[in-house]
């Protein structure tokens, strides 16, 4: 009798991802995901210990894929316009895949995310310092914009994936890059 080919743990995690990504997070499971793969449940609860080993291990594993589909560093010329970037990355996450959206930054679930981001300015002067020094701004004024713009864009995304705003990515772009344009202006930023 031949043996079943064996399921790499990366095709159980890219599994369960298109899960969230279609019928959010509720709705995974690992008879779903097992049910995709055209196998049994216990290889899947073998690899991660059963269902909340499963979403641990999905939370870093979803944050990847956004950062390399949504959060395009390396066509970025300076740090202003890499900001942008990761602006327009949430708003297009937000439009394209609202559920995926939600699964990371909205809910319940979301305060398991292995990464994230501090207000505070003492452990991130170096993480503004450059966007501060590009833009002719002190530090604190740099950390000020972009925790001010993480949180509107955020607060945008968050719209969109909950289907209460529904506009064309074009002019989502425009609205976020038009309050940032403003904020920098009022702090006499060098544009």
């Amino acid at each position: 009798m031949p043996s079943s080919p064996k399921i790499k743990k990366e095709d159980m995690l890219k599994t369960a991802l298109d899960i969230v990504m279609e019928s959010g997070y509720s709705a995974l499971n690992i008879k779903e995901v097992a049910k995709r793969l055209g196998c049994s449940t216990a290889p899947i609860s073998w690899q991660f210990g059963g269902m909340d080993g499963l979403r641990t291990e999905l939370i870093p594993f979803a944050e990847q894929y956004v950062e390399e589909e949504y959060y395009r560093r390396k066509e970025a010329v300076d740090e202003l316009s890499a900001f942008e970037l990761r602006g327009r990355g949430t708003i297009e996450l937000a439009l394209d895949k609202p559920m995926l959206f939600q699964f990371l930054y909205m809910g319940d679930r979301s305060q398991l995310l292995s990464a994230g981001f501090q207000l505070n300015t003492e452990n991130n002067t170096g993480i503004y310092k450059p966007l501060a020094d590009r833009l002719g701004i002190t530090v604190s004024q740099a950390t000020d914009f972009s925790m001010t713009m993480i949180i509107y864009t955020h607060g945008i995304g968050s719209l969109i994936a909950s289907g209460i705003v529904k506009d064309t990515k074009e002019n989502m772009f425009q609205m976020i890059h038009n309050t940032g344009i403003t904020y920098l202006k009022g702090l006499g930023a060098k544009l």
